[in-house]
């Protein structure tokens, strides 16, 4: 009887271990599965961002355009001179644009907040031991 009883732990430790085995194998079989689906709704997401992207510089190419005709139907100047002024008050707004990010670049990156928390933070520890 004793055994038995030695024989059918050895089977049934094996058993819980195969499928202990096979669990985990459908488990991560599962994930890949989900991470798969998923990374594809990411992925179409990116090309119907990528299409609003190309149709927004579009329609603000046709808006410089249509700036430039109502400069020239509105002051009576040629084509030309007009795309010169609307090219030269875009040039005007993109040399701010640049320089207000220059500046916002050259900020430091340093949490003086957090440094300053934690220094009080220590100072405390350091008054509660003494």
């Amino acid at each position: 009887m004793a055994d038995s009883s030695n024989s059918a732990l050895p089977r049934v430790l094996s058993d819980v271990m195969a499928d202990l085995g096979d669990l985990v194998r459908k488990e991560i079989q599962l994930a890949k599965s989900e991470v798969s689906q998923k990374l594809s709704i990411k992925f179409h997401a990116g090309i119907w961002m990528a299409i609003a992207g190309a149709l927004s510089l579009v329609a603000v190419l046709v808006l410089v355009e249509a700036s430039i005709f109502g400069v020239a139907a509105a002051s009576g100047l040629a084509l030309h001179w007009s795309c010169l002024i609307v090219a030269v008050v875009l040039a005007a707004i993109a040399g701010a644009a640049y320089f207000k990010g220059q500046a916002d670049a050259k900020k430091e990156v340093i949490p003086n907040r957090t440094i300053h928390q934690i220094k009080e933070d220590i100072a405390t520890v350091k008054e509660q031991f003494s």
